[in-house]
């Protein structure tokens, strides 16, 4: 009975990884197709080996004047994202103090109300995560006449403060200065 037991177990086990592995022709030509057009294990590492050597392209940010108590235009790419991100997750340690950051510029439109957002968007070192530092313009500005381009290089200078919306909380640079 147990050999019999196992040679069954055997025979399944044997079916199961059968059915898988996809023998019929038609499979092994998709596998073939599937193959050939994925890259290899040896072209993402020399890619991503390229791409280490390579110089980074250098934005150009305008040059703010003002002093700041948080600057983060003086700090790595690495320690700049992870000064906004802990601006934005821990607001009470930073509300009341100016700071002075270079980013991009970007804008949206709450829907409901047509009131108008302005972010410096600040990317990590790999330009791959980004956050978003809300400003609001100490002048009445005009959006698009007074503002630049989306993903034109900003400088912001402002004084950081934590507000509620909706029940939500958000953080911006109030009373801001924006060079462009």
């Amino acid at each position: 009975m147990k050999r019999i037991m196992t040679g069954l177990v055997a025979a399944a086990l044997l079916l199961l990884s059968l059915g898988g592995c996809g023998n019929s022709a038609s499979s092994q030509a998709e596998n073939k197709a599937a193959q050939t057009s994925k890259k290899t294990i040896n072209d993402i590492l020399a890619e991503s080996q390229a791409m280490m050597t390579t110089e980074p392209s250098t934005i150009v940010y305008p040059a703010l004047e003002e002093e700041a108590e948080v600057d983060l235009t003086t700090l790595s790419p690495n320690m700049v994202y992870s000064t906004v991100y802990n601006m934005v997750t821990n607001p009470a340690a930073f509300e009341g103090k100016t700071v002075k950051a270079n980013g991009t510029f970007d804008v949206t439109t709450k829907p409901a109300t047509g009131e108008m957002f302005y972010f410096c968007v600040i990317a990590d070192a790999t330009a791959c995560c980004a956050q978003g530092l809300e400003f609001k313009p100490e002048e009445e500005l005009k959006y698009p006449d007074d503002f630049p381009e989306v993903n034109a290089p900003i400088a912001v200078w402002g004084v950081f403060e934590s507000y509620e919306e909706d029940g939500k909380t958000y953080c911006r640079l109030n009373n801001s200065h924006l060079r462009l």
